[in-house]
């Protein structure tokens, strides 16, 4: 696999890939980096084509001094397929990439596929807790990973509590694209009911429960996760 550059309207953005047939866009979860899914990769069929993605504001990728709204978020990712000649692609996400790849679907343009992997988008978020909790959780975002900006963290958190990036369930019965949906058994970060209300609101979809998942199943049982996704694809 290799790290390369595209230079979106708003910045730089850093992916790895792995040339394939079958192509992959993975978007990590908030204070992630694309490298999240590297434990995964190897379990994929050689088949599939990878674009680990950096989201703009994390990782390699450039964080600009603007408003981080999901809006933006998907106009970038845009830019990125548009640029790269991506065609016939499956779109997958965890927690906030989740987020925004169901309104990237809604919004933009439907993948061949879509993959929501204990994603965001219809849950209570960080910036509509006590501001104890979430000046918590800030904190142990931004430590967590040596490329994280406060700034970014903050706009994207502000942002999120804003009702009109929510998943309203006309959009999410609109979506026509056959879906995976993976939820961790003991998600603390994204109740499990989360997982199960979307499986009732999306059609065309498998709920797919990895017993100990945790919030990011794809780090902490990837064979699991890989095997249902080579599944999927195939």
């Amino acid at each position: 696999m290799e790290r390369k550059y595209f230079n979106s309207s708003y910045g730089k953005i850093s992916y790895i890939e792995r040339e394939g047939s079958d192509p992959i866009i993975f978007l990590h979860g908030l204070g992630g980096t694309g490298n999240s899914w590297t434990k995964l990769s190897p379990y994929l069929n050689e088949g599939i084509g990878l674009y680990l993605v950096d989201l703009l504001g994390h990782g390699h990728s450039d964080k600009p001094n603007i408003d981080y709204t999901i809006e933006v978020q998907e106009k970038a990712i845009h830019e990125f397929i548009i640029s790269n000649n991506i065609e016939n692609y499956t779109l997958m996400g965890n927690s906030y990439g989740g987020w925004i790849s169901l309104r990237f679907t809604v919004d933009v343009a439907e993948p061949v596929k879509l993959i929501l992997e204990d994603s965001a988008g219809i849950n209570v978020t960080y910036g509509e807790v006590p501001e104890e909790t979430r000046n918590e959780f800030i904190n142990k975002i931004v430590k967590s990973n040596e490329y994280n900006s406060r700034h970014v963290i903050e706009s994207i958190i502000k942002n999120n509590a804003n009702p009109k990036w929510k998943m309203k369930e006309e959009e999410l019965a609109s979506i026509k694209t056959d879906t995976l949906i993976l939820w961790g058994t003991d998600d603390h970060t994204i109740d499990l009911k989360y997982g199960e209300k979307l499986s009732t609101l999306i059609p065309n979809n498998k709920f797919v429960k990895i017993d100990n998942g945790g919030h990011t199943p794809h780090i902490r049982k990837p064979k699991e996760v890989a095997y249902a996704i080579n599944s999927f694809i195939t």
